[in-house]
């Protein structure tokens, strides 16, 4: 009988996977609905796809990479299917997704509504065009924090074999175009003529505004230390623009719906029960993020994970977490059951499933702190960054009189001479789910080096439970993913243009262009 269950497994896995990569074999620079006067579904295919993805890469971008990389949810417990710091090195199938998947749904369709709704197009639409063009903002951002250099301004307009940019390119137009994107909100109606296919915002143009607002700012911090970077004048435009996410109302999210046969739409629940029992694809919290969240008495552990099989909820000392990417020896001696699970609704395959995540009040909140902090001004300072906890603590249901007693502890006080570090830490939980930018944050505000996890020494060479990750993320935490295999295939002058700007080798160590630390 397990034979035979094995043998439904295997077929279930090569089945979906199938599934999964013929709508990959797409090509990512030949836009389908050039010329039509109704681009409503593309633009809902685009919102799909950029913010919400299919479960392989749910699975393996925003999970297996973004959320281990950022030393949030790991997999190394007895029984999986990811140990032995799997995906710590280049693996073709999993890498590859995680750049011929969304170059095949998004770009293309990203370019043809931006084509189809400009001034004298079949559907021109001013407040639809500037909203594309913020979604592109957002998609790309999360490319490029991904790979470094990458297509950009070539991308999903029918080039074939699309002219890499450098990060510093890709992120100084991105800014410049939000900052053009909302002067075009302004001109607009209070709700976009697309709002029934809006599943971000439901046609709301003044939280897109927010929204772009936000972003430019997320990424401005980023790079203001990076050479060549505008920074600067986009965080003064951004401050003085002063629409930011301004409530757990605005929080930039794709609802998951557990009742749809498409795998598209349901998220982690998918990836988490399809080989249950088994949990060979599960996952659970790690050690870092257990800890620090213990280290303060942070009542998000109680919202953000499960007590261990047997233990009792509320009680910190019944929640535990994994190493992430520890070696053979560790995962065969530890049990799933003895690490914390993620909150269920995470992976709910029912009406509570938890949206998808791309930006929370809290890091609008947090963002405006590290410019008040910037400016030497530690009273507003603190006032965003209170806000923030507070936001974020309700976001996540945790009880009034929990917040209050947190908001009362030493580690909700910004200290000027680590207040730099409070926002950091404070920054990496307000994006957990979201592993794209919980790895971004990571890097740049050196989080894993807060918390004492930037290195990760080799078995026998330090502490013991890692695994060797020499000749890939050689063991640190990984700087980049690579390029896609196909990519290499058909645009190798381009991978090769891409390796030159990023200024190394086409490896997971060569640090992205606003890694400066």
């Amino acid at each position: 009988m397990k034979k035979i269950l094995s043998i439904i497994l295997v077929f279930v896995a090569v089945a979906s996977c199938t599934d999964d990569f013929e709508d990959m074999n797409t090509s990512p620079n030949s836009p389908s609905a050039a010329g039509s006067d109704n681009l409503a579904p593309v633009f809902t295919h685009v919102q799909r796809h950029a913010f919400a993805e299919t479960r392989f890469n749910t699975w393996r971008g925003n999970l297996i990479f973004g959320s281990r990389f950022a030393d949030q949810w790991s997999f190394s417990f007895a029984g999986t299917w990811f140990g032995n710091a799997a995906g710590f090195s280049y693996n073709a199938g999993w890498t590859d997704a995680a750049w011929d998947d969304p170059y095949a749904k998004v770009s293309a369709n990203l370019e043809a509504v931006i084509d189809g709704t400009v001034a004298g197009a079949p559907a021109e639409n001013l407040g639809v065009n500037a909203i594309t063009r913020i979604m592109k903002g957002f998609f790309y951002q999360r490319m490029t924090d991904q790979f470094g250099a990458i297509p950009y301004f070539e991308a999903g307009t029918g080039v074939a074999a699309p002219a890499f940019d450098s990060q510093q390119d890709v992120y100084n137009d991105i800014m410049t175009e939000l900052g053009v994107a909302i002067d075009d909100l302004k001109t607009v109606g209070a709700t976009h003529e697309y709002s029934a296919n809006d599943i971000v915002y439901g046609g709301d143009v003044s939280k897109w505004i927010k929204a772009a607002n936000t972003l430019r700012l997320r990424m401005a911090l980023r790079a203001k230390d990076a050479p060549g970077s505008i920074s600067d004048a986009v965080i003064a435009a951004a401050i003085a623009e002063g629409e930011f996410l301004s409530s757990n109302d605005d929080t930039f999210s794709v609802d998951r719906d557990y009742t749809n046969a498409d795998n598209l739409f349901n998220g982690y629940s998918d990836i988490w029960w399809t080989w249950d029992p088994s949990p060979a694809a599960q996952w659970v919290l790690s050690s870092t993020l257990v800890d620090a969240l213990k280290a303060n008495n942070d009542p998000r552990l109680f919202a953000f994970a499960q007590p261990i099989d047997g233990g009792t909820a509320g009680n910190a000392a019944d929640y535990v977490g994994s190493i992430v990417g520890a070696n053979a020896d560790y995962i065969n001696a530890n049990a799933f059951e003895s690490f914390s699970k993620p909150n269920a609704s995470i992976y709910s395959d029912q009406s509570d499933v938890m949206p998808s995540l791309v930006m929370t009040y809290a890091e609008a909140e947090l963002l405006q702190a590290e410019v008040a902090l910037d400016a030497g001004n530690v009273a507003t300072a603190q006032t965003h960054f209170t806000n923030a906890i507070q936001g974020h603590m309700e976001y996540w249901g945790v009880d009034a009189a929990d917040i209050a007693t947190y908001l009362t502890d030493p580690s909700a006080t910004l200290v000027a001479a680590t207040a730099f570090d409070q926002i950091a830490l404070q920054r990496w939980f307000a994006a957990y789910t979201y592993g794209y930018e919980a790895w971004a944050v990571s890097r740049r505000m050196n989080v894993a080096e807060q918390l004492g996890f930037d290195t990760k020494p080799a078995s026998g060479a330090g502490t013991p439970g890692f695994a060797n990750t020499v000749g890939g993320a050689g063991n640190e935490l990984p700087k980049r993913l690579r390029y896609s295999s196909n990519e290499v295939l058909l645009n190798s002058g381009g991978v090769e243009q891409g390796n030159t700007l990023n200024g190394g080798d086409d490896v997971m160590t060569t640090k992205v262009w606003w890694d400066v630390n």
